[in-house]
């Protein structure tokens, strides 16, 4: 039985469920005293939550972009509000246990635009993969100076790992075609006439880099909403959210990372000496709540104007 069929059985999925919500439960219960006192400070400033909020949703609309560059090196072209619409609507699927049905609802909505779905879920997985390495890059070099702090020899270790990234973009456009062209004739497909170019994916991997360092500096102008009295340079807001929402995207058994993004956020601030257990603590329920809101309401209100045609071919990436 494949780990994808083995997360979809609801029995799997509340036993992991629970073993999270219970680490969560022990982890509150240890510190609720500094818990219960940093939630006596909290004194929610809107500005900032409007600005933080602007800056995510600015956000998204890059990745989009990049979303939208990627098809069109395969051959695919969509318009810019339509790929909006696609895009948060297929963000949705995060919510699932896998991971996987975002890449499937990308393309199946794809194709009901006339896009090649296989060309739209390409874009979707290599998009996936080109944010999955840029933002450990990131985290890394935002938070180079106190990753050692959260376990000895982790800057060495991710270090290499950002070289191998970089390595890795770097030769994608020269090893991609022929894989493709192989599994193309493996199937018995049709070759793609079109490949993705060496500026493509280039302008991909540092449009997803720039998409971390915006998330992080959001979520400076968040926490300067909840809690002014944390005095974090943003460098460590970005490495800690970049770090943290990644642990949580590769927790495959967790629902858009839920508790396991949140228990991450708390042992970094604290590991890099950035934030109290109780202050780490409240900020990620807070900006679980926060980024919940923001990543489903637009997918919500994509729903509300997609064709009804549109939403019934969602159940065939289910």
């Amino acid at each position: 039985m494949s780990i994808t069929r083995t997360l979809r059985s609801p029995a799997v999925r509340w036993l992991l469920l629970t073993v999270t919500f219970g680490f969560i439960a022990i982890e509150i219960s240890k510190q609720w005293d500094e818990v219960r006192t940093a939630a006596s400070t909290l004194r929610v400033h809107w500005g900032y939550i409007a600005m933080a909020s602007a800056v995510v949703l600015g956000t998204y609309g890059v990745l989009i972009q990049s979303w939208r560059l990627l098809l069109a090196g395969w051959g695919g072209s969509l318009p810019y509000p339509a790929a909006v619409r696609i895009w948060t609507v297929a963000n949705l699927g995060r919510y699932l246990p896998g991971k996987v049905w975002t890449i499937g609802a990308l393309g199946v909505l794809a194709s009901r635009e006339g896009v090649s779905g296989l060309a739209a879920a390409g874009a979707g997985i290599l998009g996936t993969l080109l944010n999955i390495g840029a933002g450990f890059a990131v985290a890394v070099i935002a938070g180079a100076e106190g990753v050692d702090r959260i376990y000895p020899g982790l800057r060495s270790f991710a270090l290499i790992g950002t070289l191998a990234f970089i390595v890795g973009v770097a030769l994608l456009p020269a090893l991609l075609p022929a894989i493709l062209d192989r599994y193309a004739r493996w199937r018995g497909g049709v070759v793609a006439e079109q490949h993705l170019s060496r500026r493509t994916v280039w302008i991909a991997a540092l449009i997803n880099a720039t998409s971390w360092i915006g998330y992080g500096l959001a979520f400076a102008l968040f926490a300067r909403g909840v809690l002014p009295h944390l005095t974090i340079s943003p460098a460590v807001f970005i490495a800690a959210y970049a770090a943290s929402y990644l642990v949580g995207f590769l927790a495959l058994f967790s629902p858009g990372g839920f508790g396991v993004r949140e228990l991450a956020l708390t042992a970094i601030l604290v590991a890099l000496g950035a934030a109290g257990r109780g202050d780490a603590v409240l900020l990620g329920a807070t900006s679980r709540v926060w980024l919940t809101v923001l990543e489903v309401l637009p997918g919500l209100i994509g729903l509300l104007v997609m064709p009804r045609g549109q939403r019934a071919s969602l159940g065939q990436s289910a």
